[in-house]
């Protein structure tokens, strides 16, 4: 079982896009999934289950304090194949609180100055907590060169990064308040590809194998 948890201080960076898309594809190789909505504030991850037709993902409010609490009864209940932690923005106590608690940490970033500039602190947040972790791009545009700079920025600093990104597209934003993915609503699109490379390459980076419990013990 693992923990994955999914953390930028600034908004609109695809962190939901991503919990779900993970969520879906990881239950759809057969893993039980649980996503674990630390925002208080928007809660956008409780928004999309609400509005989900099928019971394959778990989604539970999660507090602050109760934080560790769901992650350590997931782990101890041997029925859980992965948690995914979903965070708010502009609250670094829950990022570095998901951060200990994870065992892999994503962190989204559109590849413009101030997001940038702000994942960096990010960054440093989580090497404080010792978790391995890797940096994905996410609202890449179709044209120019931002996507390779920002690629090649981090690199240079030693930070670990996804090869798959997310470019901005509306297929994304389209799923969400269906309750669904983009791989499930337009399975054969670009988004589609895009997401299920980035969790391929998730599954890779942090060794999660989505052979369920019961067949592992």
């Amino acid at each position: 079982m693992q923990v994955w948890a999914v953390i930028a201080q600034k908004g609109g960076q695809s962190k939901t896009t991503l919990s779900t898309g993970f969520a879906v594809e990881a239950a759809r190789e057969g893993a039980s999934v649980v996503i674990l909505d630390a925002d208080d504030r928007q809660g956008s991850a409780l928004y999309w289950s609400e509005r989900r037709d099928d019971d394959d993902v778990t989604v539970k409010d999660s507090s602050v304090a109760g934080l560790p609490l769901h992650v350590s009864r997931g782990r101890g209940s041997g029925k859980i194949d992965l948690i995914i932690i979903d965070t708010p923005a502009n609250s670094k106590d829950i990022a570095m609180l998901a951060a200990e608690q994870a065992d892999f940490v994503i962190i989204p970033v559109a590849p413009r100055g101030l997001d940038v500039h702000s994942v960096l602190q990010t960054v440093k947040q989580v090497q404080q907590a010792g978790t391995p972790f890797a940096v994905i791009l996410t609202q890449v545009p179709h044209q120019g060169g931002e996507g390779q700079e920002a690629h090649a920025g981090f690199a240079a600093k030693g930070v670990t990064m996804f090869d798959s990104r997310l470019h901005f597209r509306k297929d994304f934003y389209k799923a969400t308040p269906l309750g669904r993915t983009a791989a499930e609503t337009e399975p054969d699109s670009k988004a589609a590809a895009e997401l299920r490379a980035a969790y391929a390459e998730a599954k890779r980076l942090s060794g999660f194998t989505t052979k369920p419990v019961s067949e592992a013990a």
